[in-house]
């Protein structure tokens, strides 16, 4: 406890007291090289639920590698407990920069299905029959009515439609049943 508590003050030792109770409980969270379990864990029978866990799941502190000793893994773990501001500006970077490469591989990958098409006053389209799409005898069915006439897009996005004689159909219908005539 006291090298990992020495390590995390980064060898200022001005403000040890700080790291006291963070070292305690990291060591607390870790898991044991004798029981294969965090004390945590054997005194509660789950695994510990982290303050960063709660607020900040993409909280990340570099440093962490294969072989560690376990005064430098506490001393990783009392930086994180500690929330360093320039840890948190970082995660938060990586984290935007991840969530705008995220959403652009997602525009790339469904970019056919997001391109909408508003139907425009005066345009004819056809109506999918989706009354009949569960149905056990749909075989000989209509599957599209119409031509209607479009009317004009609800703030909603659904439309209303007339027939051909000007007639208003009560209901509008939803943009996915339209399709151009």
């Amino acid at each position: 406890i006291r090298e990992s508590i020495v390590k995390a003050c980064q060898h200022d030792m001005r403000y040890w007291h700080r790291k006291v109770p963070l070292a305690f409980f990291a060591d607390r969270v870790s898991v044991s090289r004798v029981t294969g379990y965090s004390a945590y864990y054997l005194m509660h029978g789950e695994h510990p639920l982290l303050p960063l866990d709660l607020c900040d799941m993409s909280f990340l502190v570099h440093g962490f590698t294969s072989g560690m000793s376990s005064a430098d893994l506490l001393a990783l773990r009392i930086r994180q407990l500690e929330r360093h501001e320039e840890d948190i500006s970082n995660a938060a970077t990586v984290l935007r920069e991840a969530r705008f490469r995220s959403k652009a591989q997602f525009e790339k990958r469904f970019e056919r299905k997001l391109r909408h098409k508003f139907y425009q006053p005066g345009d004819l389209v056809i109506v999918r029959n989706s009354k009949i799409e569960m149905s056990l005898n749909k075989k000989h069915k209509p599957r599209y009515i119409g031509p209607f006439e479009v009317d004009r897009r609800t703030q909603g996005g659904s439309y209303v439609l007339k027939e051909l004689d000007g007639t208003f159909i009560r209901k509008s219908v939803a943009a996915f049943r339209l399709y151009p005539y």
